[in-house]
């Protein structure tokens, strides 16, 4: 039975909101364990997480920021986060441009990638810094691709680092206030974070099952292979992939 991490998410969500309400001094409890745990980690321990998660990517990058703002600080959790997400990014573009695309095809779910490569096809690098913001496309796949198809190092750079710098700031900024909130016993702040990210997760859930259902009857008449797409006005085709900047 495949895993769906989008669900798995909001159930995750749906029973810390329970806790929170139900039992604040058990969460509050927790909370600061873990809080105390990336303080002696430090914040070369905090970089390193988010290096690791930026690879792996089996914790989500916002819930480390926001403890990681909870523990340090709002301008801290900044710095050290927006380098260890820039760190992650940078490897996984180094493996998608040393292995290519065979990799890239074991390291990443089909579905991601197909989603990405439809991206690419339609608006070329721009997508890079874009998929910071969208919720539903995994960065990871964005990288090893990017470096795949040989984008060229400065423009993925460029584009990674400005879309990672306000994602770090926001929840950066969104832990400090929460940690000061729960210090307080003042779970408010808390509970709507909750109660938001539950309401996306939901929203992702809905679009992408939509999706899926509108796919459907395009692969059934034999619609365009995911290995072929046509070139698209970027210039950019999967078929073709881009020489790498000297």
């Amino acid at each position: 039975m495949k895993l769906d991490v989008k669900l798995l998410l909001s159930i995750i969500v749906v029973i810390a909101i329970i806790m929170v309400n139900v039992a604040p001094r058990v969460f509050s409890e927790y909370f600061n364990q873990i809080q105390e745990a990336m303080l002696k980690g430090g914040l070369l321990g905090f970089y390193l997480l988010m290096v690791i998660q930026s690879i792996i990517a089996v914790i989500p990058a916002e819930a480390v920021l926001i403890m990681g703002g909870s523990a340090f600080g709002f301008e801290a959790s900044s710095v050290s986060g927006t380098l260890g997400l820039m760190s992650g990014a940078l490897i996984n573009y180094a493996i998608g441009l040393k292995f290519g695309r065979p990799l890239v095809e074991r390291l990443v779910n089909g579905e991601q990638l197909e989603k990405v490569e439809n991206l690419f096809v339609k608006h070329g690098y721009k997508i890079i810094f874009a998929a910071r913001f969208i919720p539903w496309i995994s960065f990871d796949a964005v990288s090893y691709f990017a470096g795949a198809t040989g984008i060229a190092l400065a423009s993925f750079t460029v584009a990674t680092f400005l879309g990672t710098v306000p994602r770090a700031l926001f929840y950066s900024y969104m832990g400090e206030k929460v940690g000061t909130s729960i210090s307080e016993g003042d779970v408010t702040l808390l509970n709507y974070l909750l109660l938001a990210t539950f309401i996306a997760v939901v929203l992702l859930i809905l679009v992408s099952r939509r999706e899926k259902t509108s796919r459907k009857p395009v692969e059934e008449d034999g619609g365009a292979s995911l290995s072929a797409p046509p070139l698209s006005e970027t210039g950019y085709s999967p078929a073709a992939p881009l020489s790498a900047a000297s």
